[in-house]
């Protein structure tokens, strides 16, 4: 007599448990940039009066920030300008922008949940260095069953290019790179291949000295994970530089 409303309690209670499961996934919502102003990797004929961002949802002024960069990885004196609505942010830089490249560092707090996210993107005025990477490195680590070989170079006006190969590319859908570092945040980058048999990012994502972190990862026909593979590398302030400080293998994710 007692079973159906043991039943009705574990229905109750799985159905309290999916509840739970929707709303803790739709609670871990972000705020990330849908477009931008100069856009990624833009190269401009001379400075920009404004640095604008629109994101996809609304961000709280009080817990979001843009800061510009330069070659160095200072912050170029800004202000904040005023914006309409609550998915935009935008600064001005104080004085006219010199040639070469720059980095915005975007923080946004979510308005609808309160969850913080960062990244970062690249732009160059023309007239002067396109990039800070002099020179070459290169080093290998597992991912999964795989080799992957991450080469850090500069293009011929010192912009970055990250080039990926792999020692079994059969099967291979998409290659990205996941390029982070702690005062910069990340972002998840899908490279091109290279028409040579290698995958590479050329959008001068690199464009302050310092470490940075790179996650190759690789999506495979018929594979159910991504296979992955850990680099940290350093740009040197001075010389520009490329060096690997380590290699570590991700395996699956």
């Amino acid at each position: 007599m007692g079973r159906p409303h043991l039943v009705r309690a574990a229905v109750i209670l799985a159905g309290a448990v999916i509840t739970l499961g929707v709303s803790g996934g739709s609670a871990l919502a972000h705020s990330y940039p849908q477009t931008t102003d100069p856009q990624s990797s833009a190269r401009l004929d001379g400075s920009p009066a404004h640095i604008g961002i629109t994101y996809d949802s609304p961000i709280a002024a009080s817990g979001s920030s843009t800061v510009l960069l330069d070659s160095t990885g200072a912050a170029v004196p800004s202000v904040p300008d005023q914006t309409d609505g609550n998915r935009q942010a935008s600064i001005h830089p104080m004085t006219d922008l010199a040639p070469g490249p720059y980095t915005v560092d975007w923080t946004s707090l979510s308005a609808d949940d309160g969850h913080t996210a960062q990244g970062f993107y690249t732009f160059v005025v023309n007239g002067g260095p396109g990039g800070i990477v002099a020179g070459q490195a290169q080093n290998q680590t597992p991912a999964a069953d795989l080799t992957a070989t991450l080469t850090v170079t500069g293009a011929s006006d010192g912009s970055s290019v990250l080039r990926v190969d792999l020692d079994n590319p059969v099967g291979v859908e998409r290659v990205r790179i996941r390029l982070s570092r702690p005062d910069l945040g990340e972002d998840l980058l899908t490279t091109t291949p290279t028409g040579d048999g290698g995958w590479a990012l050329t959008g001068n994502e690199v464009a302050v000295p310092g470490a940075w972190h790179a996650v190759v990862v690789v999506r495979r026909t018929n594979a159910v994970d991504d296979a992955q593979g850990s680099f940290d590398f350093t740009v040197d302030g001075v010389t520009g530089v490329p060096a690997f400080a380590s290699a570590s293998a991700a395996g699956l994710n």
